[in-house]
């Protein structure tokens, strides 16, 4: 494909006009952070609950729900006002906003003495969860041209995996190491907290001199306030846009349902083997490590078949590894034992299946001058998503199996599934903007019902 003059190529990127090269390596930078900070609030939460609150482990999994049913809350309020604040001033100072407050929150929450304070410091973790995860998804839809959308979302979902493991596998082990050197466990929750929240500082500054200003389209191309705040919710009458968005529902609650609930069966099952809760947090730590890594290999690869396929193929690809992973949970022993890895491979790859794929479909059909309003509409289906899956997966969690969750979520996927289907017969969009072989347009007029045209 023939590049316009105004657009340059970063790897096998090609950016929009305008996007340079230094923009995207600040996008990376923001994503690992970003990723790195929104995981770990799940990921070390146990451990204050655990050290810090001195919670019964019987009541962790509905506390740990509650938690975050009100975070989501918080998330849903919050990220339509700053999707249509990113349209309106640009995707760069929204995220310096989220970035510091999540920053804030990191750094008031070791400091909590009673469930109360540790709710509000999170509540100050979620208004800037909601403009931080907002604009980051909106700038993986601005900064690549259409052509490499995948490809890029699959880049970025790289650096979202380092920052998992960077979470689980350095952040999350603080407290083992201080612990070594013969600190208490309170103290190395504190300076786990801390450094997360250092990290934050930093990336507000990084994110001022390199994310580029403003927003895709010209002041004057700018659409009113009011016209944005419905904009969202008016792309739905796109089955490929709605769709999404069902995905949302469960792909983004994917990082807060796997770092909170297996964390939580780690730490329980911890202390049935004999281990302290620092020391399950470390094995576990690996498991993650393991997981993630696995992300980190695949995320290249499902970007470039997401360029080169229908992107509700691609959605239906991911419902199917994502719906198998997570209903296996429920023949998992132990997420201590290693011999259980091939499931968590399924389950890691079916999930990050699911947000790659849903990210490209919503970015390839939203309107760039309402994409920031779009996103934002896709993120609070996910929080949604969050807050139904972690309040009542929590008191299953307590109630039923530490499974539950998982099969509850695996259960949705699957009827998505055949939603998925029915709308890649109906309703399949547009074709791919690299088409493979052997699903180009040719072939595919040949097969009844699936005609590569942009209906809706």
């Amino acid at each position: 494909m023939h590049a316009p003059a105004d657009s340059i190529r970063f790897g096998p990127i090609w950016l929009s006009p305008g996007i340079t090269r230094i923009n995207v390596m600040t996008k990376f930078w923001t994503a690992f952070v970003t990723i790195s900070v929104l995981s770990g609030a799940s990921v070390l939460q146990g451990y204050i609950l655990t050290e810090h609150l001195n919670i019964p482990r019987a009541q962790q999994g509905t506390v740990s729900g509650e938690i975050s049913f009100w975070v989501e809350v918080v998330a849903i309020l919050m990220f339509n006002p700053f999707g249509v604040l990113a349209d309106r001033i640009g995707r760069r100072p929204v995220f310096m906003l989220g970035i510091g407050l999540i920053g804030l929150g990191y750094a008031l929450i070791p400091f909590a003495t009673s469930f109360e304070e540790l709710l509000a410091y999170r509540l100050i973790y979620a208004v800037g969860s909601a403009a931080a995860a907002g604009t980051m998804a909106t700038l993986t839809s601005d900064y690549p041209r259409e052509d490499s959308r995948g490809i890029m979302v699959g880049i970025t979902s790289m650096f979202n995996t380092l920052g998992a493991i960077f979470a689980a596998g350095i952040v999350a082990r603080i407290p083992s190491v201080m612990s070594a050197q013969g600190y208490d466990a309170v103290t190395g929750g504190k300076v786990m907290y801390l450094f997360a929240a250092a990290l934050c500082l930093i990336t507000v500054f990084v994110a001022h001199f390199g994310l580029a200003p403003g927003t895709p389209v010209a002041r004057h191309e700018r659409p009113p306030v009011s016209k944005l705040i419905r904009s969202g919710l008016r792309a739905m009458r796109n089955p490929r846009i709605s769709l999404a968005y069902a995905c949302s529902f469960a792909a983004r609650s994917d990082l807060v349902i796997k770092g909170l609930f297996l964390t939580l069966w780690a730490i329980q099952d911890g202390f049935n083997q004999g281990m302290n809760p620092g020391q399950a947090m470390a094995r576990f730590g690996l498991m993650l490590i393991i997981m993630n890594g696995i992300g980190l290999l695949s995320a290249p690869l499902f970007g470039w078949f997401i360029d080169r396929v229908n992107r509700v193929t691609a959605m239906i690809v991911a419902l199917c590894f994502a719906s198998a992973g997570y209903l296996s949970m429920a023949v998992i022993t132990s997420p201590l034992d290693f011999a259980m890895i091939p499931f968590f491979i399924v389950i890691q790859l079916g999930s990050g299946f699911m947000m790659k794929a849903s990210l490209a479909l919503v970015g390839q059909e939203a309107s760039k001058a309402e994409r920031g309003s779009t996103l934002a509409m896709y993120g609070m289906f996910g929080a949604v998503g969050i807050l139904v899956f972690t309040k009542w997966g929590g008191m299953a969690y307590d109630s039923w199996a530490p499974y539950a969750p998982f099969v509850m979520v695996g259960g949705y996927q699957a009827a998505l599934l055949v939603i998925a289907l029915a709308i890649r017969v109906m309703a399949p969009g547009r074709a791919a903007p690299r088409s493979l072989p052997f699903f180009n347009k040719s072939s595919l007029s040949a097969i009844p019902g699936l005609r590569d045209t942009r209906s809706s």
